[in-house]
């Protein structure tokens, strides 16, 4: 008696309908996963629970805020997508445990399918954000966040280990985020680790 391969289920989440579309169509003719659907938005996706969940990194507040932060994973693997002609991404497989960008390749695909599967693979903890500074995507770990000033359009976030200085409004980055930053003094935040 031979036994079904059951294929893990899966969910892509990229606004480029035609990157998602290849993807899923790689991922059904090699047999590596089972694509339940795709969404444009995460609001598209109705979080059924999935083995695997791609979607695109500019769409991970998007995620985290609907998720929750801290919450627990609606998919055992989270494999980031970058678009088509992103630069500055590839540092990115050294700090996520999966990133992929198009073109796919089958035996990218096989190789996050092996790793996903091999005993005693750990996934990283979700807690975090991207912050992208100077057009290169950066891995910011709430738990690492000290503090952010804001000054004149410019914000600098200070982590345990790196400072970034970025354009843009404490306002926009505090609706970006699911957590909640209150200010010490005048330009001065912090999160709030409650």
């Amino acid at each position: 008696m031979t036994r079904a391969i059951v294929l893990p289920t899966a969910w892509i989440i990229d606004p480029d309908r035609d990157a998602a579309g290849e993807l899923a169509r790689l991922l059904r003719t090699h047999g590596y996963a089972h694509v339940l659907g795709l969404s444009t938005t995460v609001d598209g996706w109705n979080q059924v629970p999935v083995d695997c969940l791609f979607i695109r990194i500019t769409l991970w507040d998007d995620y985290l805020k609907r998720a929750g932060r801290g919450t627990k994973r609606a998919a055992t693997t989270v494999i980031f997508l970058s678009a088509r002609r992103e630069k500055c991404t590839g540092h990115l497989s050294m700090v996520l445990d999966f990133h992929l960008q198009p073109p796919y390749r089958p035996s990218r695909l096989g190789a996050i399918f092996t790793c996903r599967g091999t005993p005693g693979f750990e996934p990283r903890p979700l807690d975090f954000f991207f912050l992208k500074v100077q057009c290169r995507f950066e891995v910011i770990d709430f738990a690492s966040l000290l503090q952010i000033r804001a000054d004149n359009g410019w914000l600098t976030v200070r982590t345990e280990g790196q400072e970034y200085t970025i354009s843009g409004t404490i306002t926009a980055l505090q609706n970006r985020l699911p957590v909640t930053l209150h200010r010490v003094r005048r330009g001065l935040f912090v999160l709030h680790h409650g």
